[in-house]
């Protein structure tokens, strides 16, 4: 407990001047992404390891990709995984040569595809006008969505979600963090519509916080199924009792593209 909460204790305060800072387009939010996603690219290869992935061919279009983005918004994202393929050639032309080169080439690009896009798409949500309220919002959201998760999960919990993925998730605590989650992105975005010219209507707020909340376990889900199959309890161990960057971002890695789909139908960026 004493870890967790010096880790909050550091880590929120930066996260908010990171998020805050719009000095030179965003760089400050992009170099962060760059060092997170690169970070979590290694734990994520380390689980694919018996896989035998080309961890460079990997990491080098992963940590790219926010780069690209804060320069050439979607295009970047298209072109930073793109950089995987010729990566990936002469990877495989300098290694030794494998049995099974197509399971190190699917096990290659599954960090990419899965970590890539979301970072490049929180830089061009961060770059539109009321990018600083959105990102805020949906931190918050997932935050929440979360919390209320483990709360209702404790006080009600009864039936389990998916118990041979994650026996400790029930429905009950699914349900709680969805309407939880929803309700911050519904309420939350009457205040960054006054302070930060987010112009949604009060309908559509509510469809992107119902679509953000869905996806949320969705996102934990699916990293506890990775680390169950390569038998860890957590991606790594820089955060100490909160396990790796990984582990953090989890939720993130498909809120982010939820948000940013909800936030450009809505003309909100």
């Amino acid at each position: 407990m004493k870890s967790r909460l010096i880790v909050a204790a550091i880590g929120i305060p930066i996260l908010y001047l990171v998020l805050l800072s719009s000095f030179a387009d965003h760089l400050a939010l992009t170099l962060v992404l760059c060092i997170a996603l690169g970070i979590a690219a290694l734990e994520l290869c380390q689980m694919l390891r018996p896989l035998a992935p080309w961890v460079p061919a990997a990491f080098v279009p992963i940590t790219l990709t926010p780069l690209l983005a804060w320069q050439l918004g979607e295009v970047g994202i298209v072109l930073g995984m793109l950089s995987s393929i010729p990566l990936l050639m002469v990877f495989q032309g300098l290694s030794v040569p494998r049995d099974e080169p197509l399971v190190a080439i699917t096990a290659t690009l599954m960090p990419v595809m899965y970590l890539a896009p979301p970072a490049g798409l929180a830089i061009i949500l961060r770059q539109a006008e009321a990018g600083f309220g959105i990102l805020t919002l949906l931190i918050a959201s997932v935050f929440v969505n979360d919390t209320g998760a483990y709360t209702f999960g404790k006080l009600f919990g009864r039936h389990k979600l998916s118990p041979r993925i994650s026996p400790n998730k029930s429905v009950e605590g699914f349900v709680g963090g969805v309407l939880s989650g929803t309700f911050v992105m519904w309420y939350g975005h009457f205040l960054v519509k006054v302070d930060d010219h987010f112009v949604i209507t009060g309908m559509e707020a509510l469809a992107i916080g119902i679509a953000v909340a869905l996806v949320v376990p969705l996102g934990d889900l699916f990293e506890s199924l990775l680390k169950r199959s390569a038998g860890i309890k957590d991606s790594g161990t820089l955060l100490g009792e909160h396990g790796g960057v990984l582990d953090r971002i989890d939720a993130l890695l498909l809120a982010i593209p939820a948000m940013y789909v909800g936030c450009f139908f809505a003309g909100a960026l």
